[in-house]
């Protein structure tokens, strides 16, 4: 590894922090100037936009790469993300949260119970079904050119659901008028005004918010392109095995996004779309990609990417267990997030493990 290396390293991870930074900022603004509620701007335009670049090591490598380790590229990275978001984000938006109760000035965080666990229900059922599929005996396989064209229509039933879900009581409207008035100025319309262009940092036009929106997301991409490259080259040059850099590496690199954005709105005390922000990452993660897993590459996980299908849904059925016994009027425990992050360091001592003891993934 050379010093070179380590600046461009150095550089595209500060590229994806600002460009997050950035990036929530606009997409804040969107959802006012969309009228979406809160919960949904997390859930749908965040999650989405933050979700396209781990989205895109799979494509990439199902799609257009033409070697023999592409489809073990493509499924270690479907298999990946939504792992990574249900143990690792998790507990670091529970620590977080912790860290900061003082200046947050709580020790619990506020949640949309009803939305957060119709989010976790979709997950749930979802890539309990991908899952199942890749262990169905091999006799029957035939099923994966039926069964795996659900989970398409699935997403879009879901966007249906956050969409027509209206305010529920005059509380929640006077809620969002109080994060509204919270919301920092646009960041490009602040910009703008300092430079004396009458551009009010309060109340920017669409345009603007667009604008910052695209430029901070696609700087998102590229630092998230460098970074998770790096990764990959480096996990290679350490003699790690395909699966185990897609499964692992490469999800680490590109879930910086998601994991930036959270811990952003965390600090800020805006917990609503932080936790929307992961949980409808998780949806698309196990609808939109596993479609791609399913129906174009043989959909067989090995070991590894059995055990961290398995811990992603264990991780996410607890906080889904929590959000239905220990929500109270919409405020969860911080433990109840961090339930499932240990099941990330277990799965890190076992590869550990099992690379020293030569076991094959």
């Amino acid at each position: 590894m050379t010093p070179l290396d380590i600046v461009l390293i150095v550089l595209a991870f500060a590229l994806i922090l600002v460009g997050a930074e950035v990036f929530t900022n606009g997409i804040e603004w969107l959802g006012i100037k969309l009228n979406m509620s809160e919960g949904a701007t997390g859930s749908i335009l965040a999650a989405i936009g933050t979700a396209t670049p781990e989205t895109l090591i799979p494509i990439v490598a199902i799609l257009f790469t033409n070697t023999t380790d592409s489809d073990e590229i493509g499924v270690g990275a479907i298999l990946g993300a939504p792992f990574m978001l249900a143990t690792l984000v998790m507990l670091l938006i529970g620590a977080t949260a912790y860290v900061l109760r003082k200046r947050r000035g709580r020790d619990t965080l506020r949640v949309d119970a009803a939305h957060a666990t119709r989010d976790l229900s979709f997950f749930l059922v979802l890539y309990t079904v991908a899952l199942t599929l890749a262990l169905l005996p091999r006799e029957l396989h035939f099923l994966k050119g039926y069964v795996g064209w659900i989970f398409l229509p699935a997403y879009f039933v879901y966007l249906f659901m956050v969409l027509r879900t209206p305010k529920a009581t005059p509380l929640d409207v006077e809620e969002e008028a109080e994060e509204r008035e919270a919301f920092d100025a646009l960041t490009f319309a602040s910009l703008l005004h300092r430079q004396g262009l009458q551009v009010a940092p309060t109340s920017p036009p669409l345009w603007l918010v667009l604008t910052q929106t695209f430029i901070s997301f696609a700087a998102i991409l590229v630092g998230a392109k460098f970074f998770a490259t790096f990764v990959e080259d480096f996990s290679h040059a350490m003699n790690f095995n395909t699966l185990l850099v897609a499964l692992v590496l490469a999800p680490l690199a590109t879930e910086l996004p998601e994991a930036a954005n959270s811990l952003i709105w965390t600090k800020d005390g805006k917990d609503v779309i932080a936790l929307g922000n992961v949980a409808g990452a998780m949806v698309f993660q196990s609808t939109i990609p596993v479609t791609l897993g399913v129906l174009l590459t043989p959909w067989e996980l090995g070991r590894f990417g059995t055990i961290a299908a398995v811990f992603a849904i264990v991780s996410a059925l607890l906080i889904w267990i929590q959000l239905r016994l220990r929500a109270r009027d919409n405020a969860l425990p911080l433990s109840s997030l961090m339930l499932g992050g240990s099941l990330y360091v277990v799965f890190l001592v076992y590869v550990v493990w099992s690379v020293v003891a030569g076991l094959p993934a």
